[in-house]
């Protein structure tokens, strides 16, 4: 079959076995391209994608990297891995255990990690949260020198008040905690900054909603900052209370990305 084409009129286009063409002029209903030259795509410079009605693109047409579920397209066609902001690292449940435990977490990988306290709990009531430090992953605890101050703000009668030490055996995170379970707890987070750099010492700030267990007040919000007292490199930490077991609750670490 010869197929003649007039790029002026293609209302001449014809074949010597007569081509079939649609109902306007210039529509081909179909023709046979074996024996064509193959198409250069360069040559095609104004396909409207609208025009696309079904198929695909392949990815390698998309740009350069690799595409994957963890990667996306970015806008100078390459192909980039999406950053977290928090990457989450391990999670502890507590159940009447005398401490929760969280080794092998702290690393030279992130800077700073968030520590989120989920309606902590303890077996016996008015107590204080305390927490420790470790630079043998817990094979022992640093108790000496934690300096720390903490803001609280309560609701009930005795207003506001300040705890703090600059040399204290542990650090104190919060007061007169409450051992009913459905009043919440303690729920917040703490940050922790710089744990296994030596260049600096490992500084802390929290932020809790605590149930107090005193008799007079109902509950706190308390805002804290400190530090371990020494230069040292700290990969785990504990949290316990000063009397009785941690009844429930939960805790989970992320690290955050540097950035």
């Amino acid at each position: 079959m010869t197929i003649r084409l007039n790029p002026a009129d293609l209302s001449q286009t014809r074949s010597d076995l007569g081509l079939t063409i649609g109902t306007s002029n210039g529509n081909v209903i179909a023709a046979d391209a074996t024996g064509l030259p193959a198409i250069n795509g360069s040559q095609v410079t104004a396909l409207n994608a609208s025009n696309l009605g079904s198929g695909t693109v392949p990815t390698a047409r998309l740009g350069s990297g690799t595409a994957s579920g963890t990667t996306f397209l970015a806008g100078d066609q390459t192909y980039k891995a999406v950053a977290a902001g928090l990457n989450h690292i391990t999670t502890v449940t507590a159940s009447d255990v005398a401490s929760i435990d969280i080794n092998s977490t702290l690393t030279d990988t992130y800077n700073a990690y968030l520590v989120t306290l989920h309606n902590l709990v303890p077996a016996s009531n008015n107590v204080e949260m305390q927490a420790l430090f470790s630079s043998d992953n817990g094979s022992s605890y640093i108790t000496s020198n934690y300096q720390y101050v903490y803001k609280s703000f309560y609701l009930g009668p005795s207003g506001d008040g300040n705890t703090e030490s600059t040399g204290n055996s542990y650090l104190s995170l919060a007061n007169s905690c409450n051992s009913t379970a459905a009043d919440g707890g303690t729920v917040g987070q703490i940050f922790i900054y710089s744990p296994t750099d030596t260049t600096y010492r490992t500084s802390y700030l929290w932020d809790f909603n605590s149930r107090m267990g005193d008799g007079s007040n109902y509950r706190q919000r308390i805002t804290g900052a400190g530090v371990v007292g020494s230069n040292t490199d700290n990969d785990a930490f504990q949290i316990k209370y000063s009397s009785g077991n941690v009844a429930s609750g939960t805790v989970r670490v992320y690290g955050i990305t540097n950035s």
